[in-house]
């Protein structure tokens, strides 16, 4: 039976990759990688009368094959708690060494392995290392200890760049309705289609400022402001503004987790822990640029 290749798409009994259990398959054979559809059982009987059950109800036109629940259980491997993790950790090191490769190949393109690029909840491909923002530079270049060698890669990559950026002390900056004047680092500058029509674009910016509040101001690109801010990334200004909000966001964070039927990472998203304080600006007036920032971190 392990060797048999159905002329027809057909109903089967396999065992699963772990060969732990009698699996219910649909496909050309039992090594032609059918597809999963259900665990049946550790007994050869009971796993042939749970899939008549499944293949009846399904009322459909694909025959069952049962062939291969007439093996032997010595085919079945009755694991313990100890192989299991150790079959896990197995693959784990497997994974590693393999995602090990893939980062190498992305670093030579210039690529950040660590920065995806996510389309329907798959990964599409990947950011380049020239589109990193100064605190990403920043949290690589003071790493001090590493989990593999493409994060000390990565830290070797970023150090040369790295310049000082007040740490975030996530607290809110003044009062609602106050008139403010604020020294502040301009952390990054995101250009929008906003939708409004005419001169329908707009500018993000976001800033720190000396004591670590976060700031943000949204306008127009065509504003009096977002033309003399332009090309501020990375640089100290000094501005008037107007407090309109202060606002608290909690970001969303990727995990990993073994699937126990393939041993396969799973690449899945879950609320973060953290809530984050901004304070938004609002008719903001630029004073002063300060000349480009040229301190190390």
């Amino acid at each position: 039976m392990k060797n048999q290749i159905f002329k027809e798409l057909t109903y089967y009994i396999s065992s699963g990759e772990l060969t732990a259990m009698y699996t219910l398959c649909l496909g050309y054979g039992h090594d032609s990688k059918g597809d999963y559809i259900v665990n049946l059982s550790t007994d050869p009987k009971k796993a042939v009368s749970k899939a008549m059950k499944y293949v009846k109800k399904a009322n459909d036109i694909y025959p069952l094959n049962i062939s291969y629940a007439d093996e032997s259980l010595n085919d079945i491997i009755r694991r313990n708690q100890d192989q299991v993790e150790a079959d896990n950790l197995r693959r784990k090191e497997e994974n590693l060494a393999n995602w090990i490769v893939t980062s190498k190949e992305l670093i030579s393109q210039g690529k950040n392995p660590f920065d995806k690029i996510w389309s329907y909840g798959h990964v599409v491909g990947h950011y380049f290392l020239d589109d990193m923002s100064q605190e990403s530079i920043n949290y690589w270049a003071n790493l001090t200890e590493y989990k593999s060698e493409i994060h000390e890669a990565m830290s070797n990559i970023c150090k040369p760049q790295a310049i000082y950026i007040p740490k975030n002390a996530n607290k809110h900056f003044g009062s609602v309705g106050d008139k403010v004047t604020v020294k502040a680092f301009v952390l990054s500058q995101d250009h929008y289609e906003n939708g409004f029509g005419y001169n329908n674009y707009s500018v993000k910016i976001k800033y720190i400022t000396e004591n670590g509040e976060r700031l943000v101001t949204n306008g127009g690109d065509g504003t009096k402001f977002n033309e003399a801010i332009w090309d501020s990334v990375n640089t100290w200004v000094e501005l008037e503004a107007t407090v309109k909000t202060h606002n608290e966001f909690t970001p969303k964070v990727d995990y990993t987790e073994v699937c126990e039927r393939t041993g396969e990472y799973l690449c899945k998203e879950k609320d973060g822990d953290k809530t984050w304080n901004t304070t938004s600006l609002i008719r903001p007036k630029l004073i002063k640029v300060f000349e480009k920032e040229s301190e190390v971190a």
